[in-house]
Parts: structure tokens; C-alpha cells; sequence
């Protein structure tokens, strides 16, 4: 793997060039909007084992509320997730 290879964009960034040690720097930063925006495409588009091997169920669950998603992946989170989702 070169230099450039490790420092490519992650695939579930589909709309920015985000690399592995940027998400990290985001992750483990204070800013929440940021931390949702990541979390939120992670729980789109990324892969299972990816999601984990960069939060936690307790962080997704923390920020659940704020997180960008479509009603339907909302439901199915919160399902997976064991969160009381609202009704409506």
C-alpha cells in the first residue's frame, strides 16, 4: 500500500473526499454537527464491520436524535439499535 492509498477518500463519503485520519480527527473532536454529518453517512453507506471499527453503539445512540437519515433507515437503526423512535 503507498502513501497515497492510505490517504484516500473513504468509500461511504460518497459527496467529499474524507480520508481515514480526517474521519478520526472528526470522531474524536468536539464539534457535533460534524461528528452527526459522519455518522449519518456511515450509517448509509458504509458496510456493517466498518461502522463499527469507527463508533461505537453508544455514540450512534447518543447522537441518534440528530443524525441525518430517511425515516425508513431511521426506523431500521433505531430497531437494530434498541431505541425508542417516535411514532408518526
Amino acid at each position: 500500500m503507498t502513501g497515497t492509498d492510505k490517504a484516500r477518500s473513504l468509500y461511504f463519503f460518497p459527496d467529499r473526499d474524507v480520508s481515514e485520519a480526517a474521519l478520526q480527527a472528526i470522531l474524536l473532536g468536539t464539534d457535533r454537527e460534524q461528528k452527526c454529518w459522519a455518522i449519518s453517512h456511515m450509517l448509509r453507506y458504509a458496510q456493517w464491520d466498518d461502522i463499527w471499527g469507527y463508533v461505537s453503539r453508544d455514540e450512534v445512540r447518543e447522537l441518534f436524535s440528530d443524525l441525518d437519515l430517511p425515516d425508513n433507515l431511521r426506523q431500521a437503526w433505531a430497531r437494530m439499535l434498541k431505541i425508542e423512535a417516535p411514532v408518526g
